[in-house]
């Protein structure tokens, strides 16, 4: 039995030895590093202790080893990663800007990763995890590869699996009639891991978005929201986890990092207050080294970080799913369940 099953792209980083180094002309490249968003959270969630899987494909070359040695030296189950001679393993290209932002080119699509084929996702191994974690660059990496996270999915409605899910939008990717999948997902997900920006780029507004996606399906989202912190709101509470300092040198694998930190500590019985306190930790480790996955930590090494910078403070918010109920409760008027929590009236958005 998994705890977390994750089906997705597997990847070679190399990145830009400076900040706006541009590619349209020669300069020095560092890598490459283990890489891809699927492989970076599951990696992290095998460290914190839990028992991982990943179904992928990698080439039969010196990139796809890299991969699978890292992988399973930290304890990911990668008996389910296809290795093939057809394809090369998939390479990503980074270069970061002083704004904050990142430009990335993608060996993708015609790569191992994205020749996966629902042929090769095993539907015991699905069946036989408690959570699917489902990252959106996945779907938006070539045809193949999103058919055969949608099989996965499929699965694990059909066999009462939960689903986890981060939209990690890159819009490189974007094509084609993705946000059926989109929609699909996120219709069936119970744990949703995104950032503030991706809310928006799929919903509009934020706050709706939360309204809207509670009403539907008792769920967790946790919004990431950079410097601001973390928000994460259930039917029963909603509360913002801080930032920790960090010293940053690579952005890129800090939200992957911090779904496998958050998904390892729900399957281990921790509350989402301490899951999201441990994911922002991991997060902020993450970013400190060069390289999307050399920053992944331990659950000794997160709990040793947070001992030294401090305690942050995690402060209840106001939640959107239930700012119906608010003037009905001032006039005095019951609006409690038989499980003595309030029980609001919903305008769901269309």
């Amino acid at each position: 039995m998994y705890d977390i099953v994750t089906v997705g792209e597997i990847l070679a980083e190399v990145l830009t030895e400076h900040t706006n180094q541009e590619f349209t002309s020669p300069g020095i490249l560092l890598g490459p590093y283990p890489s891809g968003a699927p492989a970076i959270a599951i990696d992290q969630a095998a460290k914190m202790g839990a028992r991982t899987a990943i179904i992928a494909r990698v080439g039969r070359d010196d990139l796809g080893k890299l991969n699978l040695d890292r992988l399973a030296s930290d304890g990911v189950d990668v008996s389910h990663i296809v290795q093939t001679s057809e394809n090369t393993t998939g390479i990503a290209f980074v270069t970061y800007f002083s704004d904050g932002s990142r430009r990335f080119v993608y060996h993708f699509a015609k790569a191992a990763c994205g020749e996966l084929s629902p042929s090769d996702v095993d539907d015991e191994v699905v069946k036989n995890s408690r959570y699917l974690h489902i990252m959106g660059c996945s779907i938006t990496g070539s045809p193949s590869l999103g058919a055969s996270v949608m099989k996965a999915v499929d699965t694990a409605i059909g066999s009462g699996v939960k689903i986890s899910f981060d939209p990690n939008i890159r819009p490189e990717l974007l094509s084609g009639g993705i946000m059926t999948h989109y929609r699909r997902i996120l219709d069936a997900c119970d744990v949703l891991l995104t950032g503030k920006s991706e809310m928006k780029h799929l919903f509009g507004d934020a706050d709706g978005a939360v309204k809207k996606l509670l009403g539907e399906k008792d769920r967790i989202i946790a919004v990431k929201d950079g410097a601001r912190g973390t928000s994460v709101y259930t039917r029963e509470e909603a509360f913002r986890v801080p930032v920790y300092p960090a010293d940053e040198v690579d952005p890129t694998g800090a939200g992957d990092s911090f779904d496998g930190t958050f998904l390892a500590l729900l399957c281990k019985g921790e509350n989402l207050r301490t899951a999201a306190d441990f994911g922002n930790a991991a997060g902020a480790l993450a970013v400190a080294k060069r390289g999307p996955m050399e920053g992944n930590s331990t659950y000794s090494a997160i709990d040793a970080f947070r001992e030294k910078t401090g305690a942050v403070v995690i402060a209840d918010i106001a939640n959107p799913y239930f700012v119906d109920i608010l003037p009905s409760l001032k006039r005095g008027e019951s609006r409690i369940d038989k499980d003595c929590r309030p029980k609001p009236v919903l305008h769901l958005l269309l």
